[in-house]
């Protein structure tokens, strides 16, 4: 019973954590559908979101290496070597996001391509994959910085920044954006973006306010005790 209860009180927050991002996502999706034109919303926004997901699982690889190598040294009592490899992790993320949010600029006309035949929803993609080039650096980030927080066993941190983050910014500033002042599903994008820099805003600030790593070391060693 109490190993459930540990699982649970760390397996819980990480769902909600991981779950919380994709729905924001999913919610964009409703919205779109319902925009004046949503049959050009909902195809540029299924475009966008296949193109940030192919590039996200990518990411997502660091992610989980971060999650793990930071989780082991904590667990093993090397927490110099545990933030070593966060801003390695970190450091790693920022290049490569870097590389992918450059590419997308570049071919923003040529990748909606792949996937639509009509002008209008490719011209409205590509617009966005311009505007979207800083925010797919926070992608990044978030991914990295997510992975990290869950081998500190910082779970339920994670999901109240990324509850405030996307249901507190991203949401509804898009919706705004997207209804009020007329902006359509780029304005969706743009607040969903918005969102996720707030959430890697919000995850750095606990790191750097709160977190005492030689204390996150013995908090480890005490889970693995349980």
């Amino acid at each position: 019973a109490g190993y459930m209860r540990l699982f649970l009180r760390i397996g819980f927050p990480g769902m909600l954590m991981m779950s919380v991002e994709a729905w924001a996502f999913e919610i964009l999706a409703i919205f779109a559908g319902n925009l004046p034109d949503s049959v050009t919303a909902l195809a540029t926004h299924a475009v966008l979101m296949n193109i940030i997901v192919m590039v996200w699982t990518m990411l997502l690889g660091l992610g989980v290496a971060s999650s793990i190598r930071v989780g082991n040294l904590l667990g093993a009592n090397a927490p110099k070597k545990a933030k070593l490899a966060c801003h390695a992790a970190i450091a790693m993320t920022f290049g490569m996001s870097l590389v992918f949010a450059a590419l997308l600029l570049v071919l923003n006309e040529q990748i909606p391509r792949l996937f639509l035949d009509d002008e209008e929803s490719i011209d409205l993609a590509a617009k966005i994959l311009v505007l979207w080039f800083p925010f797919e650096i926070a992608d990044g980030l978030n991914t990295s910085m997510q992975g990290i927080f869950r081998g500190a066993g910082k779970q339920k941190s994670a999901a109240i920044s990324n509850l405030v983050g996307y249901y507190g910014l991203g949401v509804p500033l898009g919706v705004l954006l997207a209804f009020h002042y007329d902006f359509g599903v780029k304005g969706l994008w743009l607040g969903i973006g918005f969102g996720m820099v707030g959430t890697v805003l919000g995850l750095t600030f606990l790191m750097l306010r709160y977190w005492k790593w030689s204390q996150l070391a013995v908090e480890a060693q005490q889970r693995t005790a349980q």
